[in-house]
């Protein structure tokens, strides 16, 4: 049995998409390792979406090289959308490690992935990258035996200006709502409390097999499943219609908490970037869910030196925060990825040190505020899944999404249980809490 070790970056997508990959690999015959010392072959799993994500693959590669200068002989192979974006340039890009073979982001490479790793032996620089078409029925190894990820959507049509996704995912494709709920019966059976939904725009789940969004009916369909909880990322603002609000507050399962990326607050910059709502359509869609949904936390994406943001922009996306109030945002420096609209119209103009200024800004903004947000807790009761231990302290996440970590030794024996916790306190963005 070959040792197989995986690492992932990137979003959840495509830390199930390692998921599958090991279920694919398992099933062949290979032994899953987590130590990449220990491996005769290494999987490198990765994203694109932002330079940094791309360098940290790229440093990632010298581990393996400094293995085989020891005299260990150990495969290589880099999936994903590094892959299936740079794959003319990716070995130029990783000169000096010998890469053994690319495979790309859809289902059907890597259901040839044994193949691959068997040929690659013989065959170097192996390319098998094939166009992100359909959706297959992969096995998966899941690396938690209480929370689940399962795909409902892949790739996307908005083709926002300085996005890779449609590029490197493919343009949208809905699996069937029967298909989807047969996978959440089955993990509600083994004993799953929660799952998580997944797409690149949930919310747009439908539109290729419907002509309409399904995607209210859908968690309706998969809350009658009966599992604990339900969660769902991402959606796109132009999707979160009043019917899914509602719906999310009707159904007792689904968790509160949205995660809808803004990316900006100038209607100058959210029109260039092929965003299809203002910054007053965002707000009024934050004032809905929070009147509809009670204790809804809303997260959100924001990108700071986009190439024609000005000050005067940049002001518009401090004020879109100050206002929304986000439970948190992932914040990000514009980097321009290979054949997108903004990538080639624009470049990257705007100096280094005005996107970190700006970065810095709206970080410490955000910081404050998921501060505030966090104390408004304090003293309530919240139910907390268990999800793991660090420094034999117990920690967890409560519906709507905020971690808490547990006063008190921690007993791995609650590890997967859902437990009543009272919120005592808040550091660095992290609740406290004591077990009722």
């Amino acid at each position: 049995m070959q040792a197989v070790y995986i690492h992932t970056w990137g979003c959840q997508l495509n830390e199930h998409k390692s998921e599958e990959i090991a279920g694919v690999l398992a099933r062949a015959g290979f032994r899953l390792v987590e130590r990449l010392e220990e491996a005769e072959i290494v999987v490198f799993n990765t994203c694109s979406v932002r330079e940094k994500a791309v360098e940290k693959v790229l440093g990632k590669l010298g581990e393996v090289q400094r293995l085989r200068s020891r005299g260990r002989e150990v495969l290589l192979g880099i999936g994903g959308c590094l892959s299936q974006a740079e794959r003319e340039r990716l070995f130029a890009r990783a000169k000096g490690v010998g890469i053994d073979f690319l495979f790309g982001t859809s289902d059907q490479d890597i259901k040839r992935l044994p193949e691959l790793i068997a040929r690659a032996r013989a065959e170097p620089q192996l390319v098998a990258i094939g166009k992100p078409e359909g959706l297959d029925h992969l096995p998966v190894r899941r690396k938690s035996p209480f929370q689940a990820y399962v795909t409902i959507t892949e790739g996307c049509d908005h083709f926002c200006s300085y996005c890779i996704v449609p590029y490197t995912r493919g343009r949208l494709r809905s699996r069937p709502p029967e298909e989807i709920v047969a996978e959440v019966e089955e993990l509600a059976s083994q004993g799953y409390k929660e799952v998580t939904l997944l797409g690149q725009n949930v919310n747009s789940y439908g539109k290729d097999l419907f002509g309409e969004g399904r995607f209210p009916e859908l968690l309706r369909q998969v809350a009658r499943t009966g599992i604990p909880r339900i969660r769902f990322t991402s959606s796109h603002p132009e999707d979160m219609t009043e019917d899914l609000l509602r719906t999310i507050a009707s159904l007792p399962n689904v968790c509160e908490q949205l995660h809808m990326a803004a990316q900006s607050g100038s209607d100058r910059v959210l029109k260039d970037m092929r965003r299809p709502y203002t910054k007053a359509q965002f707000l009024e869609k934050v004032e809905l869910a929070k009147r509809l949904i009670p204790g809804v936390n809303i997260t959100t994406d924001l990108i700071v030196g986009y190439p024609i943001e000005t000050e005067e922009d940049f002001q518009e996306t401090v004020d879109l925060v100050e206002r929304a109030r986000f439970g948190s945002a992932f914040i990000f420096k514009f980097s321009p990825r290979p054949g997108t609209i903004a990538a080639v119209k624009y470049g990257d103009p705007i100096p280094r040190g005005i996107k970190e200024r700006r970065h810095k800004l709206l970080l410490e903004l955000q910081r404050r505020i998921s501060d505030e947000e966090s104390r408004r807790l304090l003293g309530q009761e919240v139910e907390v899944l268990v999800e793991g231990h660090s420094d034999g302290k117990l920690f967890g996440k409560g519906r709507d999404g905020r971690t808490v970590i547990l006063s008190g030794s921690g007993d791995e024996r609650l590890l997967g249980e859902l437990i009543k916790v009272r919120i005592t306190g808040v550091a660095k963005g992290t609740l406290l809490g004591e077990m009722r």
